[in-house]
């Protein structure tokens, strides 16, 4: 009965022995298709790898452009206003300058709107019958004058700006004291004509242009512009002289009215006489 049990364990043992020599053979006679096996699938993921790799690195990109283009903006839009806030400081500084040196009633005001289309142009200013604003009343910036009031609500005001064909300016040239007329032809808005100025007066380009003081709106001294261009007129007494405005109305932003109240008997009287 031992004996027979020991045959089997030995049977056993021989069979398992050489199993593991089969095995070991197999193992040893493939390993170079092993190896290529290896070798291939090390490739494969190597080159999945990389091209993952560079799609991640492309959207990282992307994305990373898309913040520094967000970011510039940002910067951009930063810097435009911290500019147009330092412009306009030195705007509302020169203006507060001009107000506090001037002897006039001057009230700030801000033009919210500009109609400059045509030959019957007008502003609007964000002033109205409660800041004591009525019509006709002259409205200036630093630089010169701007137009006057037209009409008044609550709480804002029409100008009618020196280009409109419907102005009329008494005025003057300094230092000759040749008193003129000044209107808007509706062409050019950096020109204005100069009427009823004699060919025997000195005029000279670069002479100052102000208002004479003989309107009901705008008082004596008010800066016009300056004597631009002078010739002579065939057949005439007359020079055609040009006036560059002072104040530029396309440009312009802040004005002040001057509040100085309009005589309306006289305003009606020098209307009715006009026509």
């Amino acid at each position: 009965m031992n004996t027979r049990l020991l045959a089997h364990i030995r049977d056993g043992l021989f069979l398992g022995t050489l199993l593991i020599i089969a095995g070991l053979t197999m193992l040893t006679a493939n390993r170079g298709i092993v190896r290529s096996m290896r070798i291939g699938a090390l490739e494969t993921t190597a080159w999945l790898e990389a091209r993952y790799a560079r799609v991640a690195q492309n959207f990282n990109a992307i994305s990373e452009n898309s913040a520094l283009r967000e970011e510039n903006i940002r910067l951009s839009s930063q810097i435009a206003r911290s500019r147009e806030a330092l412009v306009e400081n030195e705007r509302l500084r020169h203006l507060i300058g001009y107000r506090n040196e001037t002897a006039y009633n001057l009230l700030p005001a801000r033009i919210i709107n500009k109609d400059i289309t045509g030959q019957w142009n007008y502003l609007t200013l964000d002033v109205g019958e409660k800041d004591s604003v009525t019509t006709h009343m002259a409205v200036i910036n630093e630089r010169g004058i701007i137009g006057y009031t037209t009409l008044v609500s609550r709480h804002y005001s029409k100008v009618m700006p020196y280009v409109n064909t419907e102005v009329y300016i008494s005025a003057k040239i300094q230092p000759l004291q040749a008193y003129g007329i000044i209107r808007w032809d509706g062409v050019r808005t950096d020109r204005l004509h100069l009427d009823s100025i004699v060919k025997t007066e000195p005029v000279e380009t670069g002479q100052s242009v102000v208002t004479a003081g003989y309107s009901s709106i705008f008082p004596a001294g008010l800066p016009i512009g300056s004597i631009d261009s002078i010739s002579v007129r065939p057949g005439r007494d007359e020079l055609t002289v040009f006036v560059r405005p002072a104040a530029s109305i396309s440009t312009a932003e802040h004005v002040f009215v001057v509040r100085e109240q309009p005589d309306p008997e006289r305003i009606e009287f020098e209307q009715q006489d006009i026509r």
